[in-house]
């Protein structure tokens, strides 16, 4: 349990300085010199929304943050996140805990809900807080499967 909470501390603290590096519109690695325990793969919309999904290497852990430019949600504040694929398959809600205003990390709940994600032939969205949001499913197995070997879940 502790671990899960390090690392949804910790991935929020490096996910918008460094997301870019995934591009903007499309799946691609992520990682951050300042915490090179964790290795990701990100999306960032071009409306500044973004989903990070990292493995902390040491711990074998995998969590997500999902970013949501709309939202004004209450830091600490738990909410729900539904996941939803377009073959029909759904999660949730998981546990999400809002990390700023924007921002929200899941730990404990994370495997389903990535599972459902790869489950999407051309898309999967994501509800959370009253707020939806769409991903392309377009290189999401590609761009994960480091991630997923890596935390011993591919």
């Amino acid at each position: 349990m502790r671990s899960l909470q390090r690392l949804a501390c910790a991935v929020p603290l490096i996910f918008l300085p460094y997301v870019a590096v995934a591009g903007e519109g499309a799946w691609g690695p992520w990682s951050s010199p300042s915490t090179p325990a964790l290795l990701g793969a990100a999306f960032t919309d071009d409306d500044g929304g973004a989903l990070l999904i990292a493995c902390d290497k040491t711990k074998k852990l995998i969590g997500y943050v999902l970013k949501e430019p709309r939202a004004n949600w209450e830091k600490g504040s738990q909410i729900g996140v539904t996941t939803s694929a377009d073959d029909g398959s759904q999660t949730g809600p998981s546990k999400g805990v809002a990390i700023n205003s924007t921002s929200l990390a899941v730990g404990e709940d994370a495997a389903s809900d990535i599972s459902t994600m790869g489950k999407g032939t051309v898309y999967f969205e994501m509800g959370a807080g009253g707020y939806a949001r769409r991903f392309p499913s377009t290189n999401f197995k590609a761009a994960l499967e480091p991630v997923l070997r890596t935390c011993g879940d591919g």
